[in-house]
This record gives structure tokens, C-alpha cells and sequence, in this order.
């Protein structure tokens, strides 16, 4: 046996946080995982819940970034409607649907300020799973914890959208809206392209 020798455990460990610490401020976090999919901006026709056609869309879907009917498989995030004076109504999935039915909490706020000013979602002021009455031009920030988008992820839980009606015809029941959404779970931001945060 070697009296001189010693395990030099100690510095390669030390050595080796200095590097990884180095490394991370270098290249960023290295535990972070970039977003994968681009922001969706679309705009298109829902019709109210109440009253439309068959198979008509009435509702948004955050993660698709597509407005679709709101049927009983619960595909979407909040449905549109209009009350009797004619006032907007965003209705989250768990509010249209019934107890028995697997669903998921949407959260809305309403955004003071312009549709195009809103360049990422507010990270809290959600209510949950409430009725929003609104009206044309107003903006509303949308949070949903879609599981069948996140619940696997490792950089968040919810989705993000935003979404404003832009005009209403009350004889045809139907909304004109804009939406823009982001489809990476526990990103914020509204920018085109793939988000950074």
C-alpha cells in the first residue's frame, strides 16, 4: 500500500460544480426546457351555446388554438354564448358541464388595455371556473389545466390564451372573435414564433 496516496474526491468535486456552475451561467439554465411548439393567432365565427346549429363551433380550444362545437367530450376550454340582453358570455368547461362529467379548471381575467398590447398572460388574477360577462373589445386572458396537454410536462400545468370579441350580430347569434394562444405548457407569452418564456 501507497502512504502517499490520497483520493482526491474532494477537488474533482469541487471542480466539477465549479464547472457545471460556470457552464450555467454561460449557456442558461440547464435544467430548462425550451418551448417546442409556435404561438397560435387565429380569428373565425362561434356561434352562441344556446341556440346554434348542430355541429356549429361555439368554443375554443387553447392547446389546438381552434374553435370547435362544444359537445359532451368536454374538447375545449371555454364556450361563448350571449345572455338575454345580448351581452357576451365566456363560459369555462367546468361550468357547461354537468358533475358527472370529467373536466378540467379554466381560469379567465379581464385585461384592461388593447388585444395587441397583451404580449404574454398574467402569471395570477384567474377566477376559476366563472362565467365572465363581457362585451365587444374587451380582452381576457385565459388559463387552462388541460391534462390531456400537461399533464406530463416537465415545465408546467397550464396553458395560456387570450382571446377578444371583435363584433356580435345578435339576430344570427353569432360572435366574431380573435385569439391567440400559447400551446406549451407553463409558457406565457403571445409573441409569434416559438416563446422564450
Amino acid at each position: 500500500m501507497n502512504p502517499e496516496y490520497r483520493r482526491p474526491t474532494s477537488k474533482i468535486v469541487a471542480l466539477a460544480a465549479a464547472g457545471l456552475a460556470i457552464l450555467g451561467v454561460a449557456c442558461g439554465d440547464l435544467t430548462a426546457v425550451p418551448a417546442s411548439l409556435p404561438t397560435l393567432a387565429d380569428s373565425g365565427t362561434v356561434y352562441a351555446l344556446n341556440g346554434a346549429p348542430p355541429g356549429a363551433p361555439t368554443a375554443l380550444h387553447i392547446f389546438s388554438g381552434t374553435l370547435l362545437p362544444a359537445t359532451a367530450s368536454f374538447v375545449f376550454d371555454v364556450a361563448f354564448d350571449l345572455d338575454s340582453a345580448g351581452h357576451v358570455l365566456i363560459i369555462p368547461q367546468k361550468v357547461v358541464a354537468t358533475g358527472l362529467s370529467t373536466t378540467h379548471s379554466v381560469g379567465l381575467q379581464s385585461i384592461s388595455g388593447t388585444y395587441d398590447g397583451l404580449l404574454s398572460a398574467p402569471k395570477t388574477g384567474y377566477r376559476a371556473d366563472t362565467t365572465m360577462i363581457t362585451v365587444p373589445g374587451q380582452v381576457v386572458a385565459i388559463q387552462t389545466t388541460d391534462p390531456n396537454a400537461c399533464s406530463i410536462s416537465l415545465t408546467g400545468t397550464a396553458l395560456y390564451g387570450k382571446v377578444v370579441v371583435t363584433a356580435v350580430d345578435l339576430v344570427a347569434k353569432t360572435l366574431a372573435v380573435k385569439f391567440t394562444v400559447d400551446p406549451n405548457c407553463g409558457f406565457f407569452s403571445f409573441a409569434s414564433g416559438l416563446p422564450k418564456d
